[in-house]
């Protein structure tokens, strides 16, 4: 890949991780069963291989910790966010590095993300982490109950959890097409939260119901796919920090390590973390698999045409079983 492959070599065997930014958003298939585990079989809409990756198997680390959020810290986050607050969500003090703004160097021939309406399964998470406000992208998860979003794990948790986490699917010029809705379970893997473990950049989280009726029902969802592989053709939603709309490229995705995938594609700037990577991507509904986020290594990436993931093997399903089994319990 010439100088630019070399140079991402050297940075990933140094111990220096930066983080996707978070800077300010401007404007306001067939279900089938897992076969992956043989106990405790989900009977959801996740799709499951099993190619050679090398996730990981042993418990411990791909283990989650729930952060449960009681319903009047649900109602101070639907207070909080107003539009105005929405659209001037600025970086999070906290990221060790400027943020993946850098543009310089793409592979000729990389494609460019474009601007575009939106689907209803993807969309801008907010937060908070301490007095700053921020954002990422999430997107909705076909699953039992119906209220399962899937984002990086370092928009929910770095040195303690985000808090006023509320999701807002298809948003874009300030609009909330489809609601906003606010967030009752944070999970995340333990080993997410005791070493920032890159490829366990991924975290479920279960949103409360909205006048009655769980988030599927409203926006769809995307199955999940567990241990897919590397190569695939793609499509990649996200939310930027240059745009009053999501941004979408269709690209194709491949190895980066046995345990992270990499796309080639300009203009997933800062706030795009947490971007679904979907396999049979139907534009009309925003529907597909989700196979990835972004995330991952340098927390995503620290070039705007350069974007990882970590890849969702064994951990990650047990993950979302546990935000599963969580989102099914009575709300508190």
């Amino acid at each position: 890949m010439g100088d630019f492959r070399s140079s991402m070599a050297r940075r990933l065997t140094g111990d220096c991780m930066s983080r996707r930014g978070l800077r300010r958003l401007r404007g306001a298939g067939p279900v089938v069963a897992v076969s992956v585990v043989a106990a405790s079989v989900v009977a959801v809409s996740v799709v499951a291989a099993s190619p050679a990756l090398g996730t990981a198997r042993s418990p411990g680390p791909g283990i989650g910790t729930v952060h449960g959020i009681g319903q009047g810290a649900q109602g101070a986050a639907r207070i909080f966010w107003t539009a105005s607050r929405m659209a001037t969500a600025t970086p999070a003090t906290s990221a060790p590095a400027e943020g993946k703004i850098r543009t310089s160097g793409p592979p000729p021939g990389t494609p460019k993300a474009a601007t575009f309406d939106g689907v209803p399964t993807v969309g801008a998470l907010f937060y908070t982490t301490g007095s700053g406000r921020h954002f990422c992208t999430a997107s909705v998860v076909d699953s039992d109950t119906e209220n399962i979003v899937i984002t990086a794990a370092h928009c929910v948790y770095g040195s303690r959890y985000s808090t006023n986490l509320e999701f807002v699917p298809g948003y874009r010029d300030g609009r909330q097409p489809y609601g906003a809705w606010a967030v009752r379970a944070i999970v995340v893997a333990s080993g997410w939260r005791q070493s920032h473990n890159p490829d366990l950049d991924f975290a479920f989280l279960s949103v409360a119901a909205s006048g009655g009726r769980p988030i599927q029902r409203v926006t769809g969802g995307l199955q999940l796919g567990i241990d897919r592989g590397y190569t695939h053709p793609i499509k990649v939603i996200g939310y930027n920090d240059s745009a009053d709309k999501p941004v979408g490229c269709a690209t194709s995705s491949f190895q980066f390590t046995a345990e992270q995938m990499e796309f080639y594609c300009g203009g997933y700037r800062d706030g795009t973390s947490g971007a679904p990577w979907v396999l049979g991507y139907d534009g009309s509904k925003g529907t597909g698999m989700v196979f990835g986020v972004i995330g991952g290594y340098e927390w995503g990436g620290d070039y705007d045409w350069a974007s990882y993931s970590a890849v969702l093997g064994w951990s990650a399903l047990q993950l979302f079983r546990q935000a599963e089994a969580t989102a099914a319990a009575p709300a508190r």
